[in-house]
């Protein structure tokens, strides 16, 4: 990082649970965002000015880090993610609960294609509020899976809903280590 880059991100380096290091990968990582609606824009905004490069099109897997996607509705890049190792996470929103599943990168598979292909999601929501929180954890979730990743590989799933009628969220952890 150069002197204007430390400037611009001073508050990121300044907190223990990103130091340098973790702005570091944050500044490298390459997202794939894919998605036509809020909830995708919100997260691409947040993941730019934390400093990623964020791509929103069609690339090489040697080109992206992690993939952004809204809406549950794209099982062939689900299933190109899980091949080839990718952490990816998903988020939707409705007007009554934001729904995330995140999955951490897992061990690719040797046959895995080299090319991912990306589609717009699904019918977007028409609620601009739960839209823009949905693609706040998501970026929130992406942040730290890059800053997490420097850690042993531990393949884990998470998923989070946050209902918006004042219910309790859920929150699981599938495959996180024993504590």
């Amino acid at each position: 990082m150069d002197v204007a880059d430390v400037t611009r991100y001073a508050r990121h380096i300044s907190l223990p649970e990103i130091g340098p290091e973790g702005q570091a990968r944050i500044s490298a990582a390459r997202v794939a965002v894919v998605g036509a609606d809020l909830a995708a824009e919100t997260a691409a905004t947040y993941l730019r000015a934390a400093g990623c490069q964020v791509v929103e099109e069609t690339l090489s897997v040697a080109e992206i880090d992690l993939i952004v996607r809204s809406g549950f509705d794209d099982t062939p890049l689900d299933a190109e993610a899980a091949r080839l190792g990718l952490p990816f996470i998903a988020v939707r929103a409705t007007p009554e609960a934001v729904d995330m599943v995140a999955f951490s990168g897992r061990v690719p598979s040797p046959d895995a294609r080299p090319e991912v292909p990306f589609k717009a999601a699904g019918t977007p929501t028409t609620d601009d509020a739960s839209a823009v929180l949905a693609g706040t954890l998501a970026a929130a979730e992406a942040l730290q899976t890059i800053v997490r990743e420097a850690a042993p590989f531990t393949p884990r799933i998470r998923h989070m809903r946050l209902p918006l009628d004042g219910r309790e969220p859920l929150v699981q952890e599938i495959g996180a280590p024993a504590r």
